[in-house]
C-alpha cells in the first residue's frame, strides 16, 4: 500500500539541459496531443504525460512506499525534489514506476545526485537527479519531457498568458477542511493558475520570490511537473518541479522550483553519470 509524507514541503519539479536529451540519437520528447490537451479530465490517459513516474522507497519491514513524483528527462534520468530522496532511517529510494502500472514493475536506481547547495530549511536548490540502472525503452507509455532551450532567456510562461499544466500525482491538501478527502491514485493533470511570486512571498515570507507560485484544483505531490506546450510543432517543456505549498485565502498555493537557473548544474552532473 502506498504511503505519502505529509510535510509543508510539497514533494516537487525541475529540469535539464537540451544537450542531455540530444545525447540519445533520434530521441523525441514532450509528446503533444491536441485532444488530450483540451480535455478537462483530471485523470491522465495512459499515453498522456508519459514522463511522470512514481518514486518508490522501501521501509524497514520491506514494504514499498510512494515517496514522490519524478519526471523523466532522458532514457536513464529522472529529476525530482531533493527532499524526496534525502536519506531517512525509515526508508530508502528503491526505484521508479512508470504510468499507472503497479509496484511490481520497478525500474531500479543506480545513483542519486542531490544539489550541493540543498538545505532542508530552504527551497531554492531543492533538486535531485536519479539515474536508473539501465536505459528505459521508449513507447507510447514511456517518453521524456523536453527541457527549455538555453537560448530562451525568459520562459514563455513569464511573458504571456500561456496555459500551464501540472502533471504528476496528487499529494496532501494544505487545507484542513479537505485533508480527509480521498486522494486519487492515478496520474493527474490540471490547469495551473499562476500568481505573482511577490504576492505569495508576502503571504508566506519563508517561500522565496524565486519560486513559481500559483494554485490548481488539487494539490500535487512533490516532484510533480509544471509544464507548458510550446514551439512548432508543439511539445511539452518542463518549467518547474513542485517543492512546497501553503493554504491561504481559501486556496491551496503550490510553489515550484524554477528549473532554468539549474540547467547548467543538471547538464554537468548528468554528463558525469553517463
Amino acid at each position: 500500500m502506498w504511503s505519502r509524507k505529509l510535510l509543508t514541503f510539497l514533494l516537487t519539479i525541475t529540469t535539464l539541459h537540451p544537450t542531455i536529451q540530444a545525447a540519445s540519437v533520434g530521441q523525441e520528447c514532450g509528446i503533444f496531443n491536441e485532444k488530450q490537451y483540451n480535455s478537462d479530465n483530471i485523470i491522465a490517459e495512459p499515453t498522456e504525460h508519459p514522463w511522470v513516474v512514481r518514486i518508490v522507497g522501501v521501509t524497514k519491514d520491506g514494504s514499498n512506499t510512494l515517496l514522490c513524483t519524478g519526471i523523466l528527462i532522458d532514457s536513464r534520468r529522472v529529476v525530482t525534489a531533493a527532499h524526496c530522496v534525502s536519506k531517512d532511517e525509515s526508508e530508502s529510494i528503491y526505484g521508479v514506476v512508470f504510468g499507472d502500472s503497479d509496484s511490481s514493475n520497478i525500474n531500479l536506481v543506480s545513483a542519486v545526485t542531490v544539489h550541493p547547495d540543498y538545505s532542508p530549511r530552504k527551497f531554492e536548490n531543492d533538486l535531485a537527479i536519479i539515474e536508473l540502472t539501465k536505459e528505459v525503452v521508449f513507447s507510447d507509455l514511456v517518453q521524456p519531457i523536453c527541457l527549455p532551450s538555453v537560448s530562451e532567456m525568459v520562459p514563455g510562461s513569464e511573458t504571456s498568458n500561456s496555459k500551464l499544466i501540472v502533471a504528476g500525482l496528487e499529494g496532501p491538501s494544505f487545507d484542513r477542511r479537505h485533508s480527509a478527502t480521498q486522494r486519487l491514485d492515478k496520474r493527474i493533470k490540471m490547469t495551473y493558475t499562476k500568481i505573482d511570486s511577490k504576492e505569495c512571498h508576502e503571504k508566506q515570507a519563508r517561500f522565496p520570490e524565486e519560486l513559481i507560485c500559483g494554485h490548481t484544483e488539487r494539490s500535487p505531490l512533490s516532484g510533480s511537473a509544471l509544464t507548458e506546450a510550446s514551439g512548432t510543432p508543439r511539445q511539452f517543456h518542463l518549467l518547474g518541479i513542485a517543492v512546497a505549498g501553503f493554504f491561504s485565502s481559501d486556496l491551496d498555493h503550490q510553489e515550484y522550483l524554477n528549473i532554468r537557473p539549474h540547467l547548467d548544474w543538471i547538464s554537468k552532473n548528468s554528463s558525469k553519470l553517463r
